[in-house]
């Protein structure tokens, strides 16, 4: 595969790519915060999963719509709406101290992330080849991942500076909840980005997909639709499971602080960073369904040594899975879109990620009531299950995509 220049993209890509950063960290300080939030307000770890399942569940149940509505209005004005109104739903989210109203809230909060997720990979490849696509999916998936290590770090030290600011004790509720603010901030700033940019692709012209289907052709069922991305689920379960509680798990276990437990979720997602700027050129010799199998398979083995309670042993084993786990999405976004028509891209990427959001939402519930009764035992247990599945439903799915992005071959 020819290395092109970045002249060659289109000029949209990288307004895209800042968008898809803004929006990362105005939906990944919410995950950094949010847990310490509920906790200063007087919740325990149940609460915490219910509110993950509740952000996930809201994916789920508005993946289709926003699917659709992106293949019909296209993904900037469907993103724009639900921006507008995500900064109401944190108006109404922090302030407020009621339960209910807090899990109404949060369900609502997590139609930004759907939407920006359902939109931006038909955006991508409305304005891209399909040479073009896996270093893009690579490169996008990276940029979220980034801005967890930039949330993480914001989020680690970001309550001390309010706190020292308004002269309150850090692990407050106001320090958490002037910190969860930013979120406004960056919503707005994310919707500043897509301004003038639907009218921009409109006018320019579509990129020939010279070996993926056309519109007009190769229009495949549904239901072979979510037969492929079955996978999506157990992969979401596997990352519902810990990926939440990564911060109450290494404050609860080893008593680190909220800064030093900051700097380790950077770390490991640094390691999400990286595979995902290098999994093309796995994708590239491998084939992309080769390489979400491998790479699905490697993380579980490197799971097994989670279970030695040493925190500099856990670092390193949740960083090496990190790293293995984060050339998964792009290369399953590659695989599964490459197969379908171009007037399909929305809906499939929404039953990604919906299936995602319904395993990774199942999960978390799950995994806080088990953190509860009987400690973080069986939740990386289950992790390490649904990873060998997600190997397994990947590997038995037939995808009639390509080995390397410019050379057909049915994987």
């Amino acid at each position: 595969m020819q290395t092109q220049r970045w002249s060659e993209y289109s000029p949209v890509v990288g307004r895209l790519f800042m968008f898809t950063f803004i929006v990362g960290v105005a939906t990944g300080l919410p995950e950094i915060l949010f847990n310490f939030y509920l906790v200063s307000l007087g919740f325990d770890n149940t609460i915490a999963g219910q509110m993950v399942t509740l952000t996930r569940l809201s994916g789920f149940l508005f993946g289709i719509p926003l699917g659709l509505a992106v293949d019909r209005f296209g993904g900037i004005r469907v993103v724009q709406i639900v921006g507008i109104f995500n900064i109401l739903t944190w108006v109404l989210l922090l302030n407020t101290n009621d339960l209910n109203q807090i899990r109404l809230g949060y369900f609502f909060a997590g139609t930004l992330f759907t939407a920006q997720a359902t939109a931006i990979l038909p955006l991508l490849s409305r304005v891209t080849t399909p040479a073009q696509r896996p270093l893009l999916f690579g490169v996008n998936f990276a940029i979220l991942m980034a801005t967890g290590s930039v949330s993480a770090l914001i989020g680690g030290y970001l309550p001390g500076v309010v706190a020292e600011l308004q002269g309150v004790v850090a692990t407050s509720v106001t320090a958490y909840r002037l910190s969860l603010h930013s979120v406004l901030f960056l919503t707005a700033l994310a919707l500043l980005a897509l301004t003038g940019l639907h009218r921009r692709i409109q006018l320019q012209p579509q990129v020939t997909d010279s070996v993926a289907p056309t519109p007009d052709t190769h229009m495949i069922a549904r239901r072979l639709i979510v037969m492929r991305s079955a996978g999506r689920f157990t992969l979401g379960f596997a990352g519902g499971m810990l990926h939440p509680f990564i911060n109450l798990y290494l404050r609860q276990t080893y008593d680190l602080s909220d800064g030093h437990i900051g700097v380790i979720i950077a770390i490991y997602t640094l390691a999400s960073v990286i595979a995902a700027l290098v999994s093309s050129a796995f994708i590239t010799r491998l084939g992309a369904q080769r390489t979400v199998v491998t790479m699905a398979l490697v993380a579980a083995g490197v799971m097994g040594a989670a279970f030695i309670e040493q925190p500099i042993v856990f670092v390193l084993t949740y960083t090496a899975s990190m790293f293995f786990i984060g050339q998964i999405y792009p290369a399953g976004d590659v695989l599964i879109l490459n197969t379908v028509a171009s007037s399909q891209r929305g809906f499939t990427t929404s039953i990604n990620n919906m299936l995602w959001s319904l395993g990774w939402g199942i999960a978390a519930s799950l995994s806080g009531w088990l953190q509860v009764t009987s400690g973080f035992t069986w939740p990386f247990i289950m992790h390490i299950i649904c990873m060998l599945l997600t190997a397994w439903l990947f590997w038995r799915n037939h995808y009639p995509t390509y080995a390397s992005a410019d050379r057909p071959q049915t994987t």
